[in-house]
């Protein structure tokens, strides 16, 4: 969802925003490229489908937390304070509840519908069969674990758990964890939520408000991908600031991650991680599309030219990818079906992105 292999800079844009809906906690993809998110603060989960519709998967939770589906497309939902994980099908019929004692993360296992949970103030990592049974025996228990939460695999099938508490990253092997990395913060700082792309791990830094990219292969070695002070600017990596960076999705692909801020409850994108070039993310005033909406054919002006356009749905599919030489206006005619979608457009020397919504 929202992710595409493009040569376009590396950028920051807020694709959810509501006034009354946020999602500020897990936030993960269905095969469909739909976004699950969970309001921690709140009660709810919610789903955002590719035209961008908002629903309520479960109401009434006390404290929402982590999120996975197993190979059915069967949805796990993990209560934190409400010691509870539900298991929802497809249409959203519940089909288990769980007891757990503070429940966080949940991730499937590898290579079984067997769920993977991590227990915060338990310290632990259990086992959950498909038939909601919890192994008693816990994949690890205590020390070194420190309120784990996030979770995530490698492409090499290694599975990666994060600290909480301490933000320390550890790898599970034979039996029993091992430190990788622990993410640089001064005060009370956290680790949100973990995930996987391109052979690296990303981290969400909750209270210094920055994402953290580590790589698995060394002790230590952490760098700060994208973030500063607080704040809700879009833009390049430099300049993109977040508010509580807490759950966070790599797209199937690797070039793109979806973050949840905390304390806005919006949904952030992350685009073009596998890109060489940082050309800076110029304003969208510099860019006229219309009329938007329409009904799948519009005109792009720009005040500069430019030479590439793509145009992307919600879910990630390209509908459209053309080069052609350097113009500052074009008339595009596509039979798009109806939904939003992400115009890509590069310049010479930066690029830019903005939502074209077509209806009929």
């Amino acid at each position: 969802m929202f992710c595409f292999k493009t040569s376009f800079s590396q950028y920051v844009t807020t694709i959810f925003n509501s006034n009354s809906i946020q999602i500020d906690d897990a936030i993960i993809l269905d095969k469909y490229g739909n976004i699950y998110g969970s309001h921690y603060m709140g009660s709810n989960v919610y789903k955002i489908d590719k035209s961008g519709l908002v629903s309520i998967v479960k109401s009434g939770l006390n404290t929402p937390n982590g999120l996975a589906f197993d190979s059915h497309q069967n949805l796990y939902i993990v209560d934190n304070i409400g010691n509870r994980i539900y298991k929802i099908d497809s249409t959203g019929n519940q089909l288990l509840s769980i007891t757990l004692n503070s429940p966080s993360g949940i991730i499937k296992e590898i290579d079984s519908d067997t769920m993977i949970v991590t227990q915060y103030s338990g310290h632990a990592v259990r086992k959950i069969a498909p038939n909601g049974q919890v192994i008693n025996t816990p994949m690890h228990y205590g020390f070194p674990l420190n309120g784990p939460v996030g979770m995530c695999y490698s492409q090499d099938s290694t599975l990666y758990i994060g600290n909480f508490g301490d933000r320390k990253i550890f790898k599970y092997v034979n039996d029993t964890v091992v430190y990788i990395a622990q993410i640089p913060a001064s005060g009370n700082v956290n680790l949100g939520f973990l995930t996987y792309a391109n052979g690296l791990l990303y981290g969400t830094s909750f209270q210094s408000d920055k994402i953290y990219e580590i790589n698995p292969n060394y002790i230590d070695s952490v760098r700060i991908l994208a973030g500063s002070i607080q704040g809700n600017i879009d833009g390049n990596l430099q300049t993109a600031r977040f508010n509580n960076p807490n759950g966070i999705f790599a797209s199937k692909g690797g070039d793109s991650l979806l973050v949840s801020d905390f304390n806005s409850g919006n949904i952030r994108l992350i685009s073009g991680l596998n890109n060489q070039i940082n050309p800076y993310y110029a304003p969208s005033k510099s860019l006229e599309i219309y009329p938007n909406p329409c009904n799948g054919e519009f005109a792009i002006k720009s005040k500069d030219k430019f030479y590439q356009i793509e145009i992307v749905s919600l879910n990630g599919k390209s509908y459209f990818k053309n080069n052609f030489n350097p113009s500052d206006f074009i008339k595009i005619k596509e039979n798009l079906p109806i939904g939003c979608y992400f115009i890509l457009i590069k310049h010479k020397d930066y690029s830019l992105v903005k939502k074209l919504f077509v209806v009929k």
